[in-house]
């Protein structure tokens, strides 16, 4: 059955308003018509069956009943990207929806390519705010990713939330030497983990060295110099599986 996703913060009742994009795809692209059963996606975790009613701008549909809920997480991983060129980005944050990353946090850092102004920025987020959306339907995940505005990577370290004694802190970086992913067992047992990785460019010593101030520990990949979304993927499915949320 065909899955769309609501703001359930529109929700009137059982009374739903689709956004204009949803109910396009609903009414241009698809062809459903009214009185065709569809599941609603509310993101926060519940998947609702629900009748589509009036077809116009924005779709109007009635729910009559719950066809799943998610339960509790095990743990939470907290995915901190530096900000990549093009598609490669779109590319991050799709796969990290379907891998399960609980929040996506993009930063800019020395060796980001391009600097984003407001109005770009603002652009950038809605894209891969809808590319996690468009995932988290097409995986069937019921909660969707967390995924913020972009912040300075001063910002990052400085966050609150990662600043928890209950969180493991990675900071992936190729020069690091000695402590690989199997040298971590704490993984297994911390009740969320948060992992940075860089651009293209990687991390400048200043900033590998500001993060282990911070309470980061760097952490290696190997030998191989991986592709900058190649090495994000790498790493969050190794953490999800040494987590036990694969």
């Amino acid at each position: 059955m065909r899955r769309f996703y609501f703001d359930p913060t529109t929700r009137k009742g059982d009374d739903v308003f689709l956004s204009e994009e949803e109910s396009h795809h609903i009414s241009k692209v698809l062809r459903l018509s009214a009185g065709t059963g569809v599941e609603l996606l509310d993101g926060q975790g519940t998947v609702y069956r629900a009748v589509i009613g009036e077809i116009g701008r924005r779709v109007a549909l009635r729910i009559e009943g719950i066809v799943a809920t998610a339960a509790e997480p095990g743990k939470t991983v907290w995915v901190g990207q530096g900000i990549l060129k093009g598609e490669k980005m779109d590319t991050v944050v799709q796969k990290c929806t379907e891998l399960g990353v609980t929040r996506f946090t993009p930063f800019h850092s020395s060796r980001c390519q391009g600097k984003l102004d407001p109005a770009q920025s603002r652009k950038k987020h809605e894209r891969w705010q809808r590319i996690g959306l468009a995932a988290c339907k097409q995986c069937m995940r019921l909660q969707s990713m967390q995924l913020d505005a972009p912040i300075g990577y001063d910002a990052l370290l400085q966050n609150g939330e990662s600043n928890s004694e209950d969180m493991l802190r990675l900071l992936f970086w190729e020069e690091e030497k000695e402590l690989h992913l199997d040298n971590i067992p704490a993984i297994g047992n911390a009740r969320s983990v948060a992992l940075i990785l860089g651009p293209e460019g990687g991390f400048s010593r200043q900033e590998v060295d500001l993060a282990r101030e911070s309470g980061w520990r760097t952490v290696s990949l190997g030998e191989r110099i991986l592709r900058a979304e190649t090495a994000t993927v790498t790493a969050v499915s190794i953490v999800q599986f040494l987590a036990g949320n694969l």
